[in-house]
């Protein structure tokens, strides 16, 4: 509709009967109850709408001028909307009279009466018998409507339109692409799903020695040691089995996923299809198991070149299309069961056919890398395909790797889905060996080849010889086994790794406690950590391999507190002075005690620090408050342990009268009753101390004044 030509036309005006009706309509007091059980008081109006309409443009479009109640009550004869309706070419269009814009809004969305779309409902509107009729007929309602349910339909009916073309556009590109999926799949797909896909039981029964085994389906002996859940293999046709006592279970289920790579039928772009799969069995239908399986997700892709190996073409699962209710190929952040379905649509860990990836790959960056092989030797593990084949065609060379001879080391790569692990892999230059990759020599390879290195060991390896320290394959294999790659090893510099090797073994049998070795060897490094910061010469045996960790340790921590201590209070030397004098004044005042508490006044920084340690709180940050006067702070102890921390009080001295702010005990929990009650009873004397100490200086001050 030409917009311009639309508002040539001068609007309808309201006629003196719409006047004296809205004039006339005041309107009832209503109260609405809203889903939650809240009330909300308004007014229901006999109409809120009044209509008027007219044809225009050579009488191809309906124009229909909408006037609400309270601008009509005002006297205001334009109308709040100017409605065009165009039904040879299904569309609409409005025009706000007031905010003088253009709107695509239905009618039930134009935001002429808020109230009215919560409390009300439709047909409260008047339009004269003409103005129905006109409308109905235009509109070809083919029977009597009120004007707004005329046009909401109409309107509605647009939007269908609209949104099925929009919908189309979107459909016939998933459809394009789900054309070149190949229809086919692998002529022995059944095959490897219940070959490495599925889990398979043997239900038998104990009195008979058979069972039947739901991967071959046949009935096979049982040995006679044969117990409900045991893990065993079926004798018929070898297959790894769990026993299910026919007896005890009567059904099973079991899901699980597994995943397809194709090429697509346009010879460019290749397909990852990923389908569900459960098994289910029943004692009424003898056990036989019945397979269902289906495909959720695709993700069409190319193998792309330098740091993006997989290039997403586009991802899709079979969901419900935009709320439609019609079910197939979505892309896959639209469909309804993204957010709604029971199964975790989107790709994730499956058991991969691997039979057609030799000829699948030899096109691809992925040509030499024997991804078929790493695989298949992983048994039936699930793997984040995607991931997995993103990172063969970057940063780890996993055919170097795996022709070399350290094939647990990609295996567990695989493992993670391409993630790192404890090994550190990088490399600066265009084409590195294998060993650059890994920042170690050619012998260190030669050596994890030996091993066929785990993922721990390799890390093992690049530390040692970061550190220039030779292990032999028995150490390496003790210290994956005992330690990892552990902090200690930094002290191989110190010691050799032999010597701390036998020393652990020695300590590990001999000192180890139910906390366990862990504990052990946070003790010993956390000594040895404490010994290098005080300089002790770790290359004497006597200190790097102390007879007793635990006492060593303690002994340790002990000199390196007091050293710390002293430095401490060097650094406050001059505030101590001053927090000195102001502790002995305190005092005089908190110098109350009673049989089970006595108070404590703190003099210096590390009174503060040590408080903080053994209370576990923030006392030490109040000590420049403290030193300046601003507050005071005293420890409460008690009369049988006077050195223990036992309370931390905070005291505010408010032109003074004294105010207890804080009463804290450890971890700032609130102080017991019968120290509350104490620090109440002491407030009080120093309260009475404090005014009498205050007017002995007036008086001393009153004297010098006069004199």
């Amino acid at each position: 509709m030409r917009k311009a030509a639309l508002l040539d036309k001068k609007p309808l005006t309201a006629t003196s009967n719409m006047l004296e009706m809205a004039k006339k309509d005041i309107g009832k007091a209503k109260q609405a109850v809203r889903y939650y059980g809240a009330t909300q008081n308004y007014i229901e109006y006999e109409s809120r709408f009044y209509f008027r309409a007219c044809l225009a443009e050579s009488r191809e479009i309906l124009e229909v001028d909408l006037f609400t109640r309270a601008d009509l009550f005002q006297g205001k004869k334009t109308p709040r909307f100017r409605i065009f309706l165009d039904r040879e070419r299904n569309d609409f269009i409005s025009w706000n009279t007031v905010e003088e814009k253009w709107s695509k809004a239905k009618i039930d969305m134009l935001g002429a009466d808020y109230d009215r779309y919560c409390y009300a409902w439709r047909g409260r509107n008047y339009a004269s018998q003409n103005t129905i009729n006109l409308v109905n007929r235009y509109l070809k309602t083919g029977k009597q409507q009120d004007v707004e349910a005329a046009m909401l339909d109409f309107q509605a009916k647009v939007r269908g339109y609209e949104l099925a073309k929009k919908h189309r556009l979107i459909t016939d590109i998933i459809d394009g692409y789900m054309a070149s999926v190949p229809d086919k799949l692998p002529a022995d797909w059944k095959k490897f799903i219940n070959d490495q896909a599925l889990e398979h039981n043997l239900f038998f029964q104990k009195e008979a020695h058979l069972g039947y085994c739901t991967h071959c389906q046949a009935l096979v002996p049982v040995p006679e040691q044969a117990l409900h859940n045991m893990k065993g293999r079926c004798n018929h046709c070898g297959c790894s089995v769990i026993y299910k006592s026919w007896k005890k279970q009567k059904s099973t289920s079991y899901d699980t996923t597994v995943s397809l790579l194709q090429k697509c039928t346009d010879g460019e772009n290749y397909v990852y299809r990923q389908f569900k799969i459960r098994m289910r069995t029943r004692r009424e239908d003898d056990y036989i198991p019945e397979v269902n399986i289906w495909e959720e997700y695709r993700m069409i892709f190319r193998f792309g070149q330098g740091y993006s190996p997989i290039n997403t073409v586009g991802e899709y699962e079979w969901g419900q299309f935009k709320n439609t209710g019609i079910i197939r190929w979505c892309e896959a952040q639209t469909a309804f069961s993204k957010y709604y379905s029971a199964y975790n649509i989107g790709y994730k860990k499956t058991v991969l056919y691997t039979a057609n990836l030799k000829k699948l790959l030899k096109d691809t960056k992925l040509r030499y890398v024997p991804a078929a092989d790493i695989i298949k030797s992983m048994g039936n593990k699930k793997i984040n395909v995607i991931a997995v084949f993103g990172d063969m065609g970057i940063r780890f060379p996993y055919e170097a790797f795996w022709k070399m001879g350290v094939k647990q080391f990609v295996k567990e790569r695989v493992e993670r889905d391409g993630t790192q692990g404890k090994t550190f892999v990088e490399h600066d230059k265009e084409t590195p060996k294998p060993w650059e990759y890994l920042k170690i020599s050619k012998e260190n390879m030669k050596q994890a080849v030996r091993l066929d290195a785990s993922d721990v060991q390799m890390r093992i390896i690049q530390k040692a010889a970061e550190l220039k320290v030779k292990l032999t394959d028995e150490q390496i294999i003790w210290w994956e086994e005992y330690m990892g790659p552990h902090i200690l090893m930094n002290y191989f510099v110190a010691q050799t790794p032999h010597r701390i090797i036998r020393y652990l073994r020695e300590k590990i049998n001999v000192e180890c406690r139910e906390d366990g070795e862990n504990m052990l060897l946070h003790l010993w490094t956390d000594y040895l950590d404490t010994a290098g910061q005080l300089h002790w010469n770790l290359q004497d045996r006597s200190i790097f391999f102390p007879q007793n960790i635990q006492r060593a340790h303690d002994e340790a921590t002990d000199i390196f507190m007091i050293q710390k201590e002293q430095i401490e209070a060097e650094k406050f030397l001059h505030s101590d002075k001053v927090m000195n004098r102001n502790a002995k004044e305190i005092k005089k005042a908190f110098c109350y005690r009673d049989d089970k508490f006595v108070i404590r006044v703190p003099g210096r920084y590390l009174d503060f620090q040590r408080e903080g340690h053994a209370q576990h709180n923030c006392v030490a940050t109040y000590y420049d408050r403290a030193v300046n006067g601003k507050c005071i702070i005293l420890f409460i102890r008690k009369r049988e342990a006077p050195n223990v921390s036992f309370c931390t009080v905070e005291i505010q001295n408010n032109a003074g009268k004294l105010v207890i702010t804080q009463n804290r005990s450890r971890y700032n929990s609130p102080a017991p009753e019968d120290a509350v009650e104490f620090m109440k009873k002491a407030l009080i004397q120093a309260q009475k101390i404090a005014d009498k100490m205050a007017e002995e200086e007036r008086k001393v001050l009153r004297i010098k004044i006069a004199g």
